[in-house]
């Protein structure tokens, strides 16, 4: 599999999910419909399943793309256990899966 660099993508004012509902300046979509879109593309090219959207760009139980996320450095993995996530996920389970231990106050 090899990695190709992303295009620039610059917004038009009308949502890309095709509905053509006018967006404001630097959105691409209109509230929710980013996943609209995802949903439809889905859809129409791998059935609405997963598991052949990840076999179609070659993932799957020998090659993880959880892996793959972590290894570009746009996931990370919890210091505390084995999730990954991105960098936002990953400080919203560190807050509730693992509080930090209270200091005991030492006076």
């Amino acid at each position: 599999m090899t990695t190709k660099p992303l295009p620039h993508l610059t917004p038009t004012g009308t949502c890309w999910c095709g509905c053509a509902t006018k967006v404001g300046a630097g959105s691409f979509f209109a509230p929710g419909h980013d996943k609209v879109a995802e949903a439809a593309l889905l859809a129409a090219e791998y059935g609405s399943s997963v598991a052949h959207l990840l076999h179609g760009h070659g993932y799957g139980p020998g090659h993880s793309v959880s892996a793959r996320a972590v290894a570009k450095g746009v996931w990370r993995k919890c210091p505390s256990c084995a999730y990954v996530g991105a960098p936002a996920g990953i400080a919203n389970r560190t807050k509730k899966a693992h509080p930090a231990t209270p200091v005991a106050d030492p006076t």
